[in-house]
Formats: C-alpha cells, structure tokens, sequence
C-alpha cells in the first residue's frame, strides 16, 4: 500500500463579516442602553429637585379633568393627548377630585381650575405633577431609542452619536422630565415626518398607517403641530414630481391617483384621532353655531370680549357649513393663532425690546452643548449638494426643521427655547452624521492616516465626550443652562422669562428656612408657587410691588418678575440689602428697619393674569 499524502491543516478562516457586525451591534446596543440610563438619572435628579414650573399646574388638571370627568372642556390651550397621558397614573392612583365644583370649571377656565386644585389639595396636586412628570421622561427616552434604531441601518458609530446627542441635549433634559407638552409634542413631530420619509421611500402601506397615527398623535398634542400636514404634502409633491421612491415607474396619472389616496387616508385617520382624543365631544356643528358658542375661560378670548371667534376666518364661511372637529378643538386652533400675534413676553438681551427674529435661533446656539455646535457644524459642511435633486430623506429632514423654525421666528412668543424643541432631534441626526464622518473617514491610499485625519478624529471624539461633560455639569439646572460660550451669568442677560419658570422656589424655601428669616414677602411666579413655598418651610406674606411693607422684613422677587416691571418694586426703594441670589433666578433682600411709618398704600394695582404657555 501506498502511504497516505500527508494532510496540512488549512489555516483558519478570518471572522465572517456578518459575524463581525453582529458583535459590533451587541456592544453598541450596550452602550446605547447605558446612554439612556444616563439620561433617565439625570433627569430623575431634576425632577426631584424642581419645583412645579408656570405652567404646569395648567397640564396636569386638564388631564386630570378629562380622567375624572371625561369632559376636555379644558383643553383649548393645548389639545388633550399628552395632557391625558401625563394625568394617568395620579388619576389611576389616587380618590377622584370633583373638579367640577371648583371655580373657573363651568367658564372652562383651566387657570382658575388650576388653581383652586392648588388650592384646594395642594398635596395631592404636586404628587400628580410629579407622576406626570414620569411620563414624560418615559416618552423622551422612547425618542431616543427610536432615533437609535432609525439611524442604526447607518452604522453604529452614526446611531449612537445620534442617540447621545439627542439624549444628552440639556435642552432635552430640561423639558425630558415636565409635565408639558413641549416634549411630547418633540416626540410625536419627529416620528411623524420620520415614518413619512420611510413611507415615501418605500412604499410599505405599515409605514403609510404609522405615519398617519403619529401625524394625528401630534395634532392632538399641540397646536404647532398644524404645520405638519403642510410639510407632508411638500415632501409629497418633491417626491413625486421626481417620481422617486413610491412613484417610481408611475405615470402620471397613477402618480396623481397615488397621492390622492395617501391624502383622503391621511385626512382620515387625523379626523378619527382628533375627535376621539376629544371624546368626540361637541363636533359636527355648523360654523354659525360655533360662533354663537359661549367660548372658555381663555385671556385671549378674554381681550376680545368673548369674541375672538368672531374675528378669526371663521366668519367667512357659509354658517351652515358643518365642522367635522370638536368645538373645543376649532377654538383652540384660532386661539393658538391668536397667541403667536399677541407680543407675549418680549425680554431679551437685556431689555423688553419686542419680539425679535433672533430669539429661536440665539437661544439654541448659546443653550446647546459647545461640542454638539462643532459636530453640527461638521454636519452641515457635509450638506452639499453632488447630485442636481438631493434624495427624498435629505428633503424631509432638512425642511421639517427649518420650516418649524422659520414659522417660530415670525411668531411673537418669546418665551423659551422650548417652543421649537422639535428642531432638535433633527438637529441631532446632523450633527451625527457629521461626527461619523470624522471618525469613520477613509484612510489614504498605504493605509496610514494622515495627521490631520487622526486629528479630526480625535476632535469628533472630544466633541461627543464635551456633550456628556457639559449635560452632566448642567444638572440639576438644566431648564436655565447656557453653555460654556456665555455662562449663566452672562446667558441670564440675553434671555430671563424661560429660564426662572417657578423651578427653584423650594431651593429658595430652604435658604430662608435655614436662616430663619422672619417675616418673608414673596411675590408668587405661578398659582402654586406659594403653596411651593411654604411646603419648604418658609412661611410667608403675600408682596404687592405697589406697596412698602413693614420692617425688619426679608423680601423674595423672582427675577423674570423683576425684569417684566418696568418700574422697581416699592418695597426696594430705599434701606434693602441684597442679600442672595438664588440659582440666578430669585432675589432676596433683607430690609433694614424704617425709622419712619411706611406710607398709606395706594388702590392695588391689577395683575397680570396671562398664562406664560
């Protein structure tokens, strides 16, 4: 026999790809995970620490009104999704309230309601405040994984860049764990146009039935939201007069077919949304029976006479025509409008200038992380366009945004930076992909990199790391943070109103409790903001800014209250000492004794009962 060959043992097959990629997104779903733990801690620690904000105590009792009495007589301000969702777990776990028998309830006054419930069981209303806030910081870390999972089909590096930023924004923070509707409206608007792109890029009927459910989650959420069917239909028309994605290969009139049964399934689904989120209460009515409605409790209404219906375009219509939307959701459309003309809240660089253009877009450069503006500037840098039509995603991502900001710049409510939070997971996936372009960039020809390649690359690496320096450094304050480029001190001058928002009224309760100060003058920031107070231990007397007071005494003012009089307070004129300033937000004074009698106080002047949402 013949001696076998011998056998050599092949050498081992390197790692398949697939293998490769699997383990790269199990590590990058770990990290991903930390990420949001990290955000749910930081802003567990904010909620626990802030006091309820302005507007607040309005979110929370009309969700509570539409739990426990299934009436949305209330929600005409903001419509009823988020407000519902927020209200859920207080009104799940606690003996109803009868709302109805507060005062305000029967005008629809959500403020008055609002405030009685304060008043009335102020306990109980900041545990459902404060459970509302849960919700929120749950629907904010949903966003979060959702844009992870989005962004992840272009690699890891680019999801989790997206995912860190969005999630460690302070703006994201700040408003990730209130009960308003700020954030959820942020939620439903991003995955809304999200699904729309997929949905016009593929063609998929689920993507079609999602895009439509979170389009009409949003219109329910907030009334900003009204600008969603307009980009819809923009993208819509972009995509098919290129006849791309879903009209790819349709003719002409295949393609007008196609759009016309995306449009009425749209229209549809948004109408049964709507009507249910609002119990399908008071709808169908006629256009002249919506203007002989007595309307709500609303200060807009209010500067009207009753009357702002009367003065919309409503008044053009045929009165018989039927509405088919909920009463309370035509007055709050028409209201909403009314509030973006209303020149409400003006402060800003230093003084009550008037609306400005400027406002939105300062706002977000001097509030957003230092390394987040450099990778969005990276981004940006990559917007340029190498073919005559950019794809369908480049158009729908970039028009959402810009479309939602350019609308708040021409609106006249400066009052924070939260009203365009929805430009900001947009902002987010650029700026990812400006980060994953410096860290992934390829190597030259020889394999080495160049110096300057691995120098970007360290940049991109300690831009993202700046991003959780500087969300970690802002917390708890993360409603007032300025960045590093200003600092608070110097970020309190340009912009005041959105930032002291009744949040550190209990950090003022323990300065005056530990110094025993006695008596204590406050003029409240908000209907619950006395109660708030004295929860903390600092028993107080209620300030009028028209009137001296007695002395010795200790006085608070909040400094958006401050910066909205344009005369100073009486109290202050003359033989007070400033004595703190607390978390930049709210002024103490101590007031020497008088050697003379305070003077006979004059009539008291009117207050300013205008909501700051």
């Amino acid at each position: 026999m013949s001696a076998a060959a011998p056998t050599s043992t092949p050498p081992a097959a390197p790692p398949s790809p697939r293998r490769r990629l699997h383990l790269t997104r199990r590590a990058a779903h770990a990290v991903a995970a930390g990420i949001l733990l990290l955000m749910a801690a930081l802003m567990a620690v904010a909620a626990a620490r802030d006091s309820p904000t302005y507007d607040e105590p309005f979110h929370t009792t009309r969700g509570l009104a539409l739990w426990w009495h299934g009436d949305s007589r209330l929600s005409h301000a903001h419509p009823p999704l988020a407000n519902a969702l927020q209200a859920a777990p207080g009104a799940a776990l606690g003996t109803p309230v009868d709302l109805s028998t507060l005062s305000g309830w029967d005008k629809a006054d959500s403020t008055a309601v609002a405030r009685a419930y304060g008043a009335k069981a102020f306990a109980r209303a900041r545990t459902d405040m404060q459970l509302g806030r849960a919700v929120t910081a749950a629907l904010a870390l949903l966003l979060g994984v959702y844009l992870y999972v989005r962004t992840l089909r272009h690699g890891p590096v680019r999801a989790l860049l997206a995912l860190g930023l969005y999630a460690l924004h302070p703006i994201v923070l700040a408003h990730g764990h209130l009960t308003t509707t700020d954030l959820p409206i942020t939620v439903a608007f991003t995955i809304a146009v999200c699904e729309w792109e997929r949905y016009l890029a593929t063609g998929r009927l689920p993507r079609l039935f999602t895009a439509a459910l979170a389009l009409g989650a949003a219109m329910v959420t907030k009334f900003s939201a009204l600008v969603l069917p307009f980009l819809f239909a923009l993208v819509a028309l972009y995509a098919a007069l290129r006849r791309a994605g879903r009209f790819s290969g349709l003719s002409w009139p295949r393609v007008a077919g196609a759009l016309a049964r995306d449009g009425a399934v749209l229209l549809a689904v948004v109408l049964l949304v709507i009507n249910a989120a609002y119990g399908f209460q008071r709808t169908g009515l006629t256009v002249a029976r919506i203007l002989a409605e007595p309307e709500p409790g609303n200060w807009l209404s209010g500067k009207e006479r009753g009357r702002l219906l009367d003065r919309s375009q409503l008044r053009h219509l045929p009165g018989g025509l039927p509405v088919p939307l909920p009463y309370t959701y035509v007055f709050g459309t028409f209201a909403a409008a009314a509030h973006t003309r209303s020149n409400h809240g003006n402060y800003f660089f230093g003084g009550l200038h008037g609306p400005s253009p400027a406002y939105f877009p300062v706002l977000l450069v001097l509030k957003s992380p230092v390394g987040f503006l450099f990778l969005l500037g990276a981004g940006a840098s990559l917007l340029r366009f190498r073919r005559r039509f950019p794809h369908v995603r480049t158009v729908a991502l970039a028009t959402a945004p810009v479309v939602f900001l350019a609308l708040a710049v021409r609106s006249q409510i400066n009052l924070g930076v939260r009203h365009v939070l929805p430009v900001l997971p947009f902002m987010a996936l650029l700026a990812a992909r400006g980060g994953a372009w410096l860290v992934l960039r390829p190597r030259r020809p020889g394999g080495a990199d160049q110096p300057a390649t691995r120098a970007l690359r360290l940049a991109a690496a300690g831009a993202a790391g700046l991003v959780v320096v500087e969300a970690v450094a802002a917390t708890p304050h993360q409603l007032s943070h300025f960045n590093w480029l200003v600092g608070p001190r110097a970020g309190h001058w340009v912009s005041m109103v959105g930032e002291d928002w009744g949040q550190d009224i209990a950090s003022l309760g323990a300065y005056l409790h530990e110094r025993k100060a006695s008596p204590v003058y406050y003029e409240p920031y908000g209907d619950w903001a006395s109660a708030e107070l004295a929860r903390a231990g600092a028993p107080h007397r209620r300030l009028r800014c028209n009137q001296d007071v007695p002395r010795p005494a200790w006085v608070a003012i909040h400094a958006t209250v401050d910066v909205r009089r344009r005369k100073p307070c009486k109290a202050l004129r003359t033989g007070a000492v400033h004595e703190a300033v607390i978390d930049h937000h709210i002024h103490v004074y101590r007031l020497e004794e008088s050697k003379r009698p305070p003077a006979p106080a004059p009539a008291e002047a009117a207050e300013d009962t205008e909501p700051d949402e």
